[in-house]
């Protein structure tokens, strides 16, 4: 049997990025655990190509496709159930699909109980009838005729499959045995480290980095795929019934990953509140920050001289919750009063191929192919000792690992006031405050502060020198890996041995 098994949603192996690297961290630090991977993505069709070199203590690896609908066939019950439990089966499943829309679905045990497999036989429903029997068809109309009466049939069936698909997949989605299971988000990851724990009662361990129902709705809200209410001589709601749908969801999965963790553990003070606020249970969570391997060789090779270009380096991927687009924007005005920067974006590029060509047509229509480069991966340890500041843009985070290991070389950092990273740039309660800032703050989509606080540091060495020495204080006082990998050595073992 596994030691651990973690659920991986759009991230570990297959993506880069600041949980992917948490991951790897974590597995390669505990080279005496037995790791188990599963990876969730959205069909079998999706392009594997591994970000990271699997270490030897993984030892299986196992993919659930979200919307893979020949795998909703399945076969047939071999032991079916009687009338009476199918009956029953159906009650819960119109209590669970009714709580869905609802955001409110904390009756799960109870609910699933009815709908997963049991030891003794297979579930009283198929993944086929709960998708498309006519017993849902009617579930599903009735739920548009209360809820969504004005808008187009089409525009809700296909958000209804869209929603209910991953839900009844993963109802009966493998999932390697393991004493201890461990989810990086809630979510659909989060849903089926739930499951796991309720077939296995083994312990189910949550870390969010960002907050998961909180992007989910930025997304949501944001998106233009969704049909909004239009106003018809009354009043349109906020969201549009849908994206409340939506966003309902999400919530949902959110509160049943939270009562059902055994321990949620969280990066900073400002996401546990978040996560409280959102329903989780406030004995359960620690706060427990990210870490990086510290080098003591790692050092800065950059030293400015005048004339010589002034290097801005953003590392992340090019999506839109990282708000490259005001990175752009940013630039144009820096350049606009120091035509020798250099803005290089260093990160994937083909997560949202749309997003990333849209930031390459408004660098071309700001007059900026002299001043921004694409360098799409790299090896960032090779990158970060040669720039003069890092900049985050981002419209959520969660404790960014890249502004961690850019101050392991002393790298000053302008970071917008999301998730943690004021806390790392400006210090946390408690800690020594002769360390002094590490950087500067600026408001989610500011394209102005962000640029006058770029040209700050490049107008002021000194002060970019000094912000980046405590940075490299800092980041060893308080953010050393080996604490981290103590702590979670020492959770796992005990909830190994439970």
């Amino acid at each position: 049997m596994l030691d651990v098994v973690i659920f991986c949603e759009g991230t570990y192996p297959y993506v880069a990025g600041g949980v992917s690297s948490w991951i790897h961290m974590l597995v390669t630090g505990m080279p005496d655990l037995k790791f188990g991977l599963v990876y969730l993505a959205p069909t079998r069709d999706f392009q594997r190509k591994l970000k990271f070199k699997l270490p030897d203590n993984v030892v299986e690896m196992v993919e659930v496709y979200l919307y893979d609908v020949v795998q909703l066939e399945g076969p047939q019950a071999k032991n079916p159930a009687s009338r009476e439990e199918v009956e029953e089966a159906w009650a819960a499943a119109h209590q669970f699909f009714s709580g869905v829309v609802q955001g409110d679905i904390l009756d799960f045990e109870e609910i699933f109980r009815r709908l997963i497999p049991s030891g003794q036989r297979e579930a009283a429903l198929s993944v086929y009838d709960l998708a498309f029997s006519k017993r849902s068809w009617d579930i599903m109309l009735e739920l548009y005729q209360s809820r969504a009466p004005d808008f187009p049939f089409t525009d809700f069936f296909w958000n209804w499959r869209f929603i209910c698909f991953p839900l009844l997949q993963l109802l009966h989605a493998p999932v390697p045995a393991a004493r201890v299971y461990h989810t990086v988000t809630t979510g659909w990851s989060g849903l089926l480290g739930v499951l796991a724990k309720m077939r296995s009662r083994r312990p189910l361990l949550l870390t969010e980095h960002g907050i998961y129902t909180n992007e989910r709705r930025i997304e949501i809200v944001k998106a233009n795929w969704l049909f909004v209410e239009r106003s018809v001589g009354r009043k349109v709601k906020d969201f549009g019934v849908l994206k409340s749908i939506w966003i309902n969801l999400f919530n949902s999965l959110g509160l049943l990953c939270y009562h059902n963790a055994d321990r949620i553990f969280t990066l900073f003070g400002g996401n546990r509140k978040m996560q409280i606020a959102a329903g989780a249970p406030e004995e359960k969570i620690v706060i427990l920050p990210n870490g990086v391997k510290i080098d003591p060789q790692a050092k800065r090779m950059r030293t400015r001289r005048s004339g010589e270009p002034f290097k801005i380096g953003f590392i992340g991927r090019v999506v839109p919750i990282k708000d490259v687009k005001t990175l752009i924007q940013a630039a144009r005005i820096v350049a606009d009063s120091l035509p020798q920067s250099e803005v290089y974006i260093i990160g994937p590029v083909e997560e949202d191929e749309g997003y990333s060509q849209e930031c390459r047509s408004l660098v071309a229509t700001l007059n900026l192919e002299k001043h921004v480069s694409f360098l799409g991966p790299q090896n960032v340890k090779e990158w970060y000792p040669n720039l003069d500041v890092q900049v985050l843009t981002s419209v959520s985070e969660g404790q960014p690992l890249v502004i961690l290991e850019g101050f392991c070389y002393a790298l000053p950092c302008v970071a917008t006031d999301v998730g943690a990273c004021s806390e790392l740039l400006l210090g946390m309660e408690g800690e020594d405050a002769a360390l002094g800032p590490a950087g500067a703050i600026t408001r989610v989509g500011s394209p102005s502060e962000t640029a006058a606080a770029l040209l700050q540091l490049a107008n002021d060495p000194e002060r970019a020198e000094a912000m980046g020495q405590s940075g490299l204080k800092r980041v060893k006082l308080y953010y050393d890996l080996k604490d981290l990998l103590k702590t979670m050595h020492g959770v796992y073992t005990e909830e190994i041995n439970a």
